[in-house]
């Protein structure tokens, strides 16, 4: 009988390279694309995915007016719309006009992270923004050890959603136990630990992906090298 650290609970889904099931997008033609979450998963707003796209490979994606796009270099490099991104690099497209994403001389490694932007009376929708996680430093936080660095602007609201890096150093973790209504998917790039989620505990380590649902109680403690993960939560709107 296999084994595997990848569980489905009431309210989140833990999903390790281990397993991973290669599927197809028109957008990437015969590029491997792992569905990390998708809506099928109610009640997840977002589709995470996690694409290889081959030296040199050119993709084209449509136009999809109403959604929203960030992409997020694991490793290598790739222009996203033109944007230059290389590894750490990040880029927000709003999705309402076609774009090539053509990957460098090494090929690159995406996070892609893709939703519907909900809009609000009196804000515009964003521009597209590039940048590097490098850009600016972590940020400390009210817990020692536990730093974060915001990819896009925090404060703005016409930004539905925020992607982060959090970090933290050997044992140290969220300090609480989280219950609140954004959702989130959440990316390990780096070290380990054990996260809670509901009332169970999982080892987490780099690759690995969490998808929680609005409410699922949650919190973390890294392990002995520290660890560092990718969050994506939705922000400034309540769901209507």
């Amino acid at each position: 009988m296999q084994t595997s650290r990848g569980v489905r609970g009431a309210s989140y889904t833990v999903v390790t390279p281990a397993n991973h099931y290669p599927s197809r997008l028109p957008a990437f033609g015969d590029a491997p694309v792992v569905k990390l979450v998708t809506p099928r998963l109610a009640p997840s707003r977002i589709g995470e995915y996690f694409v290889t796209l081959a030296p040199d490979a050119a993709t084209v994606f449509p136009d999809e007016p109403g959604l929203e796009g960030f992409f997020y270099a694991l490793d290598g490099d790739a222009t996203v719309g033109g944007l230059p991104v290389a590894a750490g690099g990040f880029a927000y497209l709003p999705l309402a006009s076609s774009f090539d994403v053509q990957a460098g001389d090494a090929g690159v490694r995406l996070l892609i992270v893709k939703r519907r932007y909900e809009a609000y009376p009196g804000l515009s929708r964003p521009a597209s923004l590039v940048g590097h996680r490098d850009d600016e430093p972590f940020a400390a936080t009210d817990v020692p050890g536990f730093r974060r660095r915001e990819l896009l602007p925090p404060a703005d609201p016409a930004f539905d959603f925020n992607m982060s890096l959090l970090a933290f150093d050997a044992g140290v973790g969220l300090g609480k136990v989280e219950i609140h209504d954004e959702e989130h998917g959440l990316y390990m790039t780096a070290g380990g630990g054990t996260y809670l989620l509901e009332d169970a505990e999982h080892e987490v380590r780099a690759g690995d992906f969490i998808y929680m649902a609005p409410y699922c109680p949650h919190g973390f403690e890294a392990g002995p090298d520290g660890a560092e993960y990718l969050l994506y939560k939705d922000v400034w709107r309540d769901g209507f």
